[in-house]
């Protein structure tokens, strides 16, 4: 079995892998979020500090995002590709640079927001430095070396000043029950101009207010536009025939909250019928 030694090897990560490892980095601020008068800048600093085993070589550079899930996942790209970007209002310096080990480098940055902004924009500046070397079998079975470049990303947020529409709108409900257990799914459409993160909560009561069931929705994150599905799984008694109420309370991170209120019927079969949502 032969040994090669293979051309670098990216792989996009947001901490260090421990293979043969190093050059290692941290930055301190992971999200900046930034809320700019359109017109206007502001200026911060981002600190990378090597606590590997030799000095770190870092390549700074910014790229767009986008959520590619709504669990929070990110998908990156090219800067000035993704259709809210604002990594052409984002000038730093340094953008190539050695830290040393036990060292600090601080990266300086400036976002300037274009008269006229409006909504939500986003970017992400990434710091890239190699990572040591692994191991990996080719197609024919031979052992490759091949680098490992490691990088972490510094994720903006930007929002120009008295322009955010943060809102959302429950497009629908389901609601069943099965022996001991109430499910409630639904879907949301984030209908502002910036990005949202929202979880919440649901309760279950008859008209005299008596609550049957408590639920928490887990978060799920949106930009402007998308979709995302809530679900809730609680434990109740099982609901006897009757009429219900629901009351639905979505919270939003940085602010904002979305109260829903729905009645619906269970059927003599157990069936949970006529949901109907109240404006």
């Amino acid at each position: 079995m032969r040994v090669i030694k293979t051309a670098l090897l990216g792989l996009i990560l947001f901490y260090c892998i421990p293979v043969s490892c190093w050059a290692s980095i941290r930055i301190d601020k992971p999200k900046v979020r930034l809320t700019i008068a359109a017109g206007s800048y502001s200026s911060g600093e981002i600190r990378v500090e090597n606590n590997g085993r030799e000095p770190a070589v870092v390549k700074a550079y910014l790229e767009d995002w986008i959520y590619k899930d709504q669990n929070g996942e990110k998908e990156f790209m090219p800067k000035g590709t993704a259709p809210l970007s604002c990594s052409d209002w984002i000038t730093f310096y340094p953008a190539d640079f050695t830290v040393p080990v036990d060292g600090v480098q601080v990266v300086r940055y400036t976002v300037t927001v274009p008269d006229g902004s409006q909504g939500g924009h986003y970017s992400v500046l990434f710091f890239e430095t190699g990572g040591g070397e692994m191991e990996k079998l080719d197609e024919s079975g031979n052992v490759a070396i091949v680098k490992v470049l490691n990088r972490l990303g510094a994720l903006f947020y930007v929002e120009p000043e008295n322009s955010i529409n943060k809102s959302s709108e429950i497009k629908k409900i389901d609601i069943s029950q099965n022996l001991n257990k109430l499910t409630v799914v639904v879907d949301l459409l984030n209908t502002g101009n910036t990005d949202i993160t929202t979880r919440g909560t649901f309760n279950v009561m008859d008209p005299q207010g008596y609550v049957y069931a408590r639920g928490e929705f887990g978060e799920v994150f949106t930009l402007p536009n998308n979709n995302a599905q809530l679900r809730s799984v609680a434990p109740m008694t099982s609901l006897k025939a009757g009429n219900y109420d629901l009351l639905i309370n979505l919270d939003y991170e940085n602010g904002g909250v979305l109260i829903v209120e729905a009645n619906f019927t269970v059927e003599p079969s157990g069936a949970i019928a006529s949901l109907q949502m109240k404006k």
